[in-house]
């Protein structure tokens, strides 16, 4: 149990704790703006925990499971917006951000919270592992923050916050999987040998870059894709506007 609650927090609650840390230092968005995200998505996720038998049942039992693709996708192409523009200081954008990637994650972690809670002789594993989940989620965060707070060149940044992002977006292609929207063509190699999906070191990995140890043809390809596609987009604009500005110069 105890195990379980502190795999229950890597695979639940740090992805929030992440996101959090890496809006507050590409965005420069204030704890202010990021609470009140996150309350909205804590608010948002009772919404769907309280109606979740009713959710589950729409699309022929798929959902929750197109629920949450629903929002890791908006998340993802807000994100994307803030990479292709380079903006900092849309405070208003990160905290619409966190709301909608803190619903599927804190309305899963509550579903398993409770389930664990009515288990006998469990309060103190749980408080336990709730304590040194916790403990773990604050000190990454904390970590990455004063990490990258301190390096000087922002594409680095960028590059950072747009690979977990893409690592996020990246689980669509497993969800529809489950739910039998999309074949599974198996894995291009496993590295469970030496990493396990499963393993504390495996959610710490699908956190921050989206690791897989088996993953297929479609789950690369989409980390991939929504990896390059900001930046593409963004060079693609900016070479627009050079030329623009070129043609502008040669008319005056």
């Amino acid at each position: 149990m105890l195990i379980n609650t502190v795999i229950l927090f890597l695979r639940d609650a740090l992805p929030i704790f992440v996101l959090l840390s890496l809006l507050r230092v590409y965005v420069g968005t204030p704890w202010k703006q990021l609470s009140l995200g996150f309350a909205t998505g804590i608010l948002l996720a009772a919404v769907v925990v309280l109606n979740q038998h009713i959710i589950s049942q729409w699309s022929f039992g798929a959902g929750y499971e197109l629920l949450k693709s629903l929002t890791l996708i908006c998340a993802y192409l807000m994100s994307a917006w803030l990479i292709i523009n380079n903006r900092n200081s849309v405070f208003w954008l990160a905290g619409a951000v966190v709301a909608v990637f803190v619903v599927p994650r804190s309305a899963e972690f509550s579903i398993y919270v409770v389930g664990f809670w009515l288990q006998k002789d469990a309060l103190v594993p749980i408080v336990l592992g709730t304590t040194l989940g916790l403990g773990i989620c604050i000190s990454v965060a904390i970590l990455l923050d004063v990490i990258l707070g301190s390096v000087k060149r922002r594409y680095l940044v960028q590059f950072t916050f747009s690979l977990f992002i893409a690592g996020q977006v990246a689980n669509v292609v497993l969800l529809l999987q489950q739910i039998d929207w999309l074949t599974d063509p198996g894995p291009l190699w496993n590295m469970s040998a030496f990493i396990s999906d499963e393993s504390e070191y495996g959610h710490l990995l699908k956190v921050l870059i989206g690791y897989e140890a088996a993953p297929s043809s479609y789950y690369l390809s989409t980390l991939c894709f929504a990896l390059l596609l900001p930046f593409a987009i963004r060079a693609i604009r900016l070479t627009f506007k050079r030329h623009k500005v070129s043609n502008l110069e040669n008319h005056t």
